[in-house]
């Protein structure tokens, strides 16, 4: 179907989604549904992908054991995440301490992003100056704004999680993705626990320009 082919309120719909959703750190324990989760997984499918490759390798995990290893492994990261980089001071991070400890981040489910190095034709390059790398971190960045935008039109909260980022070794020791893998982010996606609000973001006329 053509967007010309779109009703009305299908069009509203979309936009509905997107600017309702939020990011959503607290869940209820509910499991999600298995055609939920897969119609999630497919709207990441269908993300822009460079080259056509599909280069993305999505780790699913319900198990309760592993998703409770999962949520000490963030609480660590986060804490990294607060030291290193955002520079909290020490209040502010043992009150975020508590508040994870208390189960935000913990979720009824975890998506893990990869993408397979093995496929770039740069011989798994992975620096910031290697453009087919950075064109491969789009693609699944886009692949995992399309799980969270599916998710959320089906009722489905989630939150983006880079900071797995700072304890790599550890999540993959835990996740065990094939060889060659490198991990993009992690999706925490639940039911929401407490009512969504969304925040006011800037004018579009003060993050653009036109020429």
């Amino acid at each position: 179907m053509y967007l010309c082919e779109l009703g009305v309120s299908q069009i509203k719909d979309f936009f509905n989604v997107v600017g309702s959703r939020v990011s959503v750190r607290r869940f209820r324990p509910d499991p999600l549904p298995d055609d939920a989760v897969r119609n999630v997984l497919w709207a990441a499918t269908r993300a822009p992908t460079a080259g056509g490759r599909e280069n993305w390798l999505f780790i699913v995990v319900k198990s309760e054991e592993v998703r409770k290893e999962i949520h000490k492994l963030l609480i660590e990261s986060h804490i990294r995440y607060a030291i290193k980089i955002s520079k909290m001071s020490p209040e502010r991070i043992e009150k975020w301490r508590r508040a994870m400890e208390e189960g935000m981040y913990l979720a009824p489910l975890y998506i893990a992003v990869y993408i397979d190095l093995r496929r770039l034709t740069s011989g798994g390059a992975r620096d910031i100056n290697d453009a087919e790398f950075i064109m491969e971190v789009q693609s699944a960045a886009a692949a995992m704004e399309n799980a969270i935008l599916a998710a959320w039109s089906l009722g489905i909260g989630s939150v983006w999680l880079g900071v797995p980022l700072l304890l790599e070794e550890e999540f993959n020791k835990l996740l065990k993705p094939p060889p060659d893998h490198k991990l993009m982010g992690i999706l925490a996606l639940g039911y929401p626990a407490e009512e969504p609000r969304t925040r006011n973001r800037k004018p579009v006329e003060s993050v653009s320009i036109v020429i």
